[in-house]
């Protein structure tokens, strides 16, 4: 879920799905590393403004995150909680159409799809509900777009363990 304004107003605020892969690996009983490739696909966004002239904005925004993150385990490799830190390099792509009515009546539309990458930086908790099955949450702050607007992100996932 969008949790910023920036990225919730090109983006709209509800739940989005998302899908992953992960693997770990353990440093030591302690400490583990966890690396990451992330989808995710946010809802669309609807924007609309009448002053000076109408003009209509629909987007829909599309994010792909490679990342590793630090785990510590209180209780060691098998403990039920963890959290940790991550850095995330992550692929925006931003679908838009644009319309505008323009003051001899008619509609000009623009429609194309844009893609930024940049850098992101997240904070993990994870509690281990079942031996396959974890529930983590993770925040994640990063940028977007041209003019660098900020998108932070709240997430909350069911891990399941091969």
């Amino acid at each position: 879920m969008p949790a910023g304004d920036d990225l919730r107003i090109t983006t709209g605020s509800s739940l989005s799905p998302a899908i992953g892969i992960h693997a770990i690996w353990n440093l030591n009983e302690f400490h583990g590393l966890r690396s990451r490739l992330d989808l995710w696909s946010l809802s669309r966004g609807h924007q609309e403004v009448s002053t000076p002239q109408i003009q209509r904005m629909d987007t829909k925004v599309q994010g792909l995150a490679l990342g590793a993150e630090y785990l510590f385990r209180p209780g060691g490799h098998r403990g039920r909680w963890a959290a940790g830190a991550g850095l995330y390099l992550i692929r925006w792509s931003v679908e838009s159409t644009n319309e505008l009515a323009t003051p001899a009546g008619g509609t000009a539309r623009a429609t194309g799809t844009s893609h930024w990458t940049r850098e992101g930086l997240g904070l993990v908790a994870s509690c281990r509900l079942t031996p396959r099955l974890d529930m983590e949450a993770r925040w994640i702050s990063s940028h977007y777009g041209y003019e660098n607007l900020p998108a932070n992100l709240g997430t909350v996932g069911l891990l399941w363990r091969f």
